[in-house]
């Protein structure tokens, strides 16, 4: 992941030093009316060409950057993927870790009523 970083900085600073290149340039000179018009014409190409350059560089660094953002942003959900499972399983392994015994309540033992079983005591006669 180091690595990531270091070549985000890296392309961080390219962007920065082709914004930095673009900004120099500045603005097209406006055309000299005592030069020819295609002098005039020549140095505007010129312009264009400078600072299309570094457009062109610049567009380069920001998708070097982008991809490594991208990779980034992937490990990480790599990363949140992953942690959410262990935090899933250690949920689980905590369920079912035996719990302590409880203690069960003992009964107070009340006085039960004897039923008295009625025995016939007539005898039946044949």
């Amino acid at each position: 992941m180091s690595g990531l970083g270091n070549n985000l900085n890296d392309l961080r600073r390219r962007v920065q030093k082709a914004q930095e290149e673009l900004a120099q340039i500045g603005a097209p000179e406006p055309p000299h009316p005592e030069v020819i018009n295609t002098t005039n014409l020549l140095r505007t190409n010129e312009y264009l060409a400078k600072t299309d350059e570094k457009k062109t560089e610049l567009l380069s660094a920001y998708e070097g950057y982008a991809k490594q953002l991208e990779q980034i942003v992937a490990s990480l959900l790599s990363i949140r993927t992953d942690l959410n499972a262990v935090k899933a399983q250690t949920s689980r392994t905590k369920r079912k870790k035996p719990q302590k015994k409880q203690r069960v309540k003992k009964r107070k033992k009340t006085k039960r009523r004897k039923v008295k079983k009625h025995k016939k005591t007539k005898k039946r006669k044949k």
